[in-house]
């Protein structure tokens, strides 16, 4: 009661106006100024478009079929990071289309361009503003994971909130078939049969980091093995895959140098005798994005 008639004193004995101020603070909600609700900046959603760029085929032996590489009927997740001073970080799902779980960077305005870096496997590194990805690959082979990327520099305003990405392939793709040469079938196979007990990848290297902004990989080092057969396998003339299908490595070149270099290291057994080994090196100049076929052909020079 009495600030109500405090507000009515006010309002017929007006006071100087610097002190008005005091009395309309002492007035009750129903004679007050409706207060100004805060102003907030909306959220600007965030969508991306995604392609791919396809492996490019070599002919280092004729191809068979195996199941198919990494692409975007296979791709159904992947990283994204901003290059915004807080770095936002988004997770890229596919469930029909592709839906991202945040929103377009809030410290940037509609017209900022905005360098996107997206990837499908490793860990991301803004390195001071040279992102790389830190990548090791899986030590199963018949359990790979091939390394796509891609980055592009929009603002909110060139496609209103979506990221066009084309993504390439960072690794190159290695699938292997084995066969015996004709020679080796007539001299040495004409009543009896080889059978290959295990083939393995020795002397590759494993781990890298590769960088957005030159498309490259640098620190690249390890030496793993990978073994590219499951069971025995009876081989003939006619080439067959082996079941580790395809074998994505990190881009490397080694001479062939005996057990220094890369080389296959071979377990056989001729007609029934005892299991011997034999190493095959490799020349080898994997490059990123290309598929290779390496045919093993196990012939008299390897066979004794």
């Amino acid at each position: 009661m009495m600030k109500k008639s405090l507000c009515r004193f006010a309002r017929l004995f007006p006071l100087p106006l610097l002190a008005a101020p005091l009395f309309f603070a002492s007035c009750s909600s129903d004679d007050s100024m409706t207060p100004i609700d805060e102003v907030k900046t909306p959220q600007r959603p965030i969508s991306v478009e995604v392609s791919e760029a396809p492996f490019g085929n070599t002919t280092e032996a004729r191809q068979l079929t195996r199941a198919a590489i990494t692409d975007l009927t296979s791709f159904s997740s992947f990283e994204m990071t901003a290059n915004n001073p807080a770095k936002d970080h988004y997770k890229v799902t596919k469930n029909g289309s592709w839906v991202v779980d945040s929103s377009w960077p809030t410290d940037v305005d509609n017209n900022t361009s905005v360098n996107f870096y997206a990837y499908s496997n490793g860990d991301y590194n803004d390195n001071s503003g040279t992102p790389y990805i830190s990548f090791i690959m899986d030590e199963n082979a018949s359990a790979q994971h091939d390394l796509l990327v891609a980055t592009n520099t929009v603002s909110f305003n060139d496609h209103q909130g979506k990221v066009p990405l084309t993504f390439d392939h960072a690794c190159a793709a290695l699938a292997f078939n084995v066969q015996i040469t004709n020679t080796l079938k007539t001299k040495k196979l004409s009543n009896g049969t080889l059978t290959v007990n295990s083939i393995v990848l020795r002397n590759v290297s494993n781990s890298g980091k590769y960088y957005f902004g030159t498309s490259t990989w640098g620190d690249v080092s390890g030496s793993a093995y990978y073994t590219l057969t499951s069971g025995n396998i009876t081989v003939d003339t006619e080439a067959q895959a082996l079941s580790s299908n395809y074998l994505f490595v990190i881009p490397q070149s080694s001479e062939a140098n005996g057990t220094t270099g890369t080389y296959l290291d071979v377990t056989y057994t001729f007609s029934g005798q005892t299991e011997t080994s034999a190493t095959i090196p490799l020349s080898v100049n994997w490059e990123a994005g290309k598929q290779y076929t390496i045919n093993i052909k196990l012939g008299t020079t390897l066979i004794q």
